[in-house]
């Protein structure tokens, strides 16, 4: 019997893929290690951090605008519809909390009164300061970064059990060498 041609992710797709999860692995542990910066050279700590998380914001925006134009690879057939409708769960959390997560350490630091230092221009806090609003916001955004990396984990593992375990090529639609 002959298999079925497994489709891929396009490349660009794939370079967005691994562009972010680097991006989202390292600004998680920098803002774990943030408190451990001497006072003086925290605050230029903070903004590279803040400008990691706009970042990652226009990559998922780019990212959104793909998947409109160049839907998924379809799931295995060998996963169950009750699966393919976690997975697909699974990937919305993710997407939810990329959005959250960044947005709110932005709107944190603009309600804590602080403006964007994007290096080659001063951006001022165009809202009002609110320092209670702003602690909050600082909650959402630890809480927020803890279960984006839970998820992040738990989205390995499971495709590490699917190609690994279940044997089900799952990882190939990650494959620049695919179709």
């Amino acid at each position: 019997m002959e298999q079925a041609e497994i489709k891929t992710y396009t490349k660009p797709q794939i370079g967005l893929h691994n562009l972010m999860a680097l991006l989202i692995i390292g600004l998680y542990l920098f803002g774990l290690a943030l408190e451990s910066f001497d006072k003086s050279v925290r605050p230029d700590y903070i903004n590279i951090h803040k400008l990691g998380g706009l970042a990652i914001i226009a990559l998922l925006a780019i990212r959104f605008v793909s998947r409109l134009i160049t839907p998924p690879p379809a799931m295995p057939a060998t996963m169950g519809p009750l699966f393919v409708k976690l997975a697909h769960l699974g990937h919305y959390a993710l997407y939810l909390l990329m959005a959250v997560v960044p947005l709110s350490g932005v709107f944190m630091s603009l309600y804590a009164g602080r403006g964007l230092n994007l290096y080659f221009m001063q951006v001022a806090s165009p809202l009002v300061e609110n320092k209670p609003l702003a602690h909050t916001l600082h909650e959402v955004h630890e809480v927020g970064a803890n279960l984006l990396a839970a998820l992040v984990v738990g989205h390995v593992l499971f495709a590490l059990y699917h190609q690994f375990v279940l044997k089900d090529n799952l990882l190939y639609r990650l494959s620049p060498r695919g179709k």
